[in-house]
């Protein structure tokens, strides 16, 4: 006799569920907007900074 082996393949529907219980939580996205004004701050700032040594620069 060959022994028979049973595998238990998932359901879409058992997909879908997991993929639902995991949810972004607010902490999680107040983070993610602070990060992203951080990062547009940063650029602001390199963009004036090389502005001004560029202006200063150029009176040499």
């Amino acid at each position: 006799m060959i022994p028979t082996i049973q595998i238990e393949e998932a359901q879409f529907t058992e997909v879908a569920e997991r993929v639902a219980d995991h949810e972004i939580g607010d902490g999680v996205r107040l983070a993610q907007a602070c990060l992203l004004e951080e990062i547009l701050g940063a650029v602001f700032g390199s963009i004036t900074l090389w502005y001004l040594v560029s202006s200063i620069a150029s009176l040499a």
